[in-house]
């Protein structure tokens, strides 16, 4: 087993809210792996560290985390404007990693986290880059937030969403359809749990299409979200102002700091993002469930009357 050890105060809380136990992770993880193999339709990622982003994610709930997994691949392939990893050898790709319009901050809110991400919303010229293409950026700091950060896995993690710089273009670039795909691999495929998102520095136009979207996310979500306007000291109220980059009056690194960091970060995991295109799903070996009258879960799954049946 390739784990790697927790902090104390983590490992504290992977033990009394994920349901972990230290003297059962290998066979958990073997367990997952075992169901792996026998999908013929999913080939996935086997790196103990990978899995038990999962397995955490869904409270070592083995069948939850299953379908997280299966969900994680089977999305990206659905929509794969959103999802699909883009390649970080396209110049274009490239120019998009020094506009850091996803910064993981260096420092976790307390010494067991969450993480706290920078999310800077109008970074990005609407008339040249797709929200599609902002999307597919974003997966790939998910890939290295899964495998390196404990913090965020184990925690969650706290937006920080900054509207400064975003207009009529890039609101319009939103549908709600777009908002419910986003949503739905959030919820139902990344194995991270979002703790709040803060709205800083909103337009005027927003107020009407935060109220258009809201409904389209999750009750638990909707509940978590905080509407700041241009009233930073709320924020520093919930977060100090030490957390922050110098560019928003805080205390840490600066943007350009963060953009050099994450762009060396994101540049070194080029042959890891290579390795992906090997995974995924083949629905033509799907195994399918024919059901009577099974009960859904809130993960989509059937019930325990079923007949498996293969194509």
């Amino acid at each position: 087993m390739v784990v790697r050890p927790l902090p104390e105060a983590l490992q504290k809380i992977a033990i009394e809210e994920l349901n972990e136990d230290p003297k059962r992770v290998e066979a958990d993880l073997a367990a997952f792996k075992e169901w792996i193999l026998q999908q013929p339709h999913l080939k996935a990622r086997m790196d103990d560290q990978f899995l038990i982003a999962f397995l955490r994610g869904c409270k070592y709930s083995l069948e939850k985390a299953k379908a997280k997994l299966d969900n994680f691949y089977t999305l990206r392939e659905k929509y794969p404007d959103l999802l699909k990893r883009p390649n970080l050898e396209d110049p274009k790709v490239r120019e998009l990693l020094k506009l850091g319009i996803v910064l993981y901050l260096p420092e976790p809110l307390t010494e067991s986290g969450p993480r706290l991400v920078l999310v800077r919303n109008g970074a990005y010229d609407p008339s040249q880059v797709s929200f599609g293409e902002v999307a597919q950026l974003r997966q790939l700091i998910s890939d290295i937030v899964m495998m390196e950060d404990d913090y965020a896995v184990i925690s969650g993690i706290i937006f920080i969403m900054d509207f400064s710089q975003v207009g009529a273009s890039h609101l319009f670039q939103v549908s709600p359809s777009v908002m419910r795909k986003v949503s739905q691999y959030s919820e139902q495929a990344l194995p991270f749990r979002i703790k709040a998102s803060h709205f800083i520095d909103t337009p005027s136009g927003f107020e009407p299409v935060f109220n258009l979207i809201k409904p389209l996310l999750p009750e638990k979500i909707q509940n978590r979200l905080y509407v700041h306007g241009g009233k930073r000291e709320e924020l520093f109220k919930i977060i100090p102002k030490k957390f922050l980059p110098k560019d928003y009056g805080g205390e840490s690194k600066s943007i350009q700091e963060l953009i050099d960091y994450w762009e060396e970060k994101m540049l070194s995991y080029m042959e890891f993002y290579k390795e992906e295109n090997q995974f995924g799903v083949d629905e033509s070996k799907r195994i399918k469930e024919e059901t009577t009258n099974p009960p859904e879960t809130s993960m989509g799954l059937v019930g325990s009357f079923r007949k498996l049946v293969v194509d």
